[in-house]
């Protein structure tokens, strides 16, 4: 069970590297870190972009945690560190995602 453990684990670090990397892109092919042509930046990617390496702490804690229950119940058992570990990792690219696809909004400006 150690083998599934670390690559749900190395799977959770890949997207978040991923993620954190993609983001970059899309926001700097959108004009990121200028405030030009009236774009207000999404709150949620702002974050991801100045402070989403801190989410490695996630997969980083869960391994720990779900190695140190493989020998006895430590908070929960394996299989429920398993389905939290899978949902770790569907929330992770859930919220890069959703920043990808929405990183700024353009207000309308009426007028001249």
């Amino acid at each position: 069970m150690s083998r599934n453990i670390t690559i749900l684990g190395l799977i959770q670090m890949l997207l978040v590297i991923l993620g954190f990397f993609g983001l970059g892109i899309v926001m700097k092919m959108n004009g990121y870190p200028n405030e030009d042509f009236g774009i207000r930046w999404n709150s949620l990617a702002l974050f991801l972009r100045r402070h989403g390496l801190i989410l490695l702490l996630v997969p980083v804690i869960w391994t720990i945690f779900a190695a140190l229950s493989q020998s006895r119940r430590f908070i929960f058992t394996l299989a429920a560190w398993s389905v939290l570990g899978i949902v770790f990792a569907v929330a992770i690219i859930s919220l890069f995602l959703y920043a990808c696809v929405d990183p700024f909004y353009r207000p309308i400006i009426f007028g001249r």
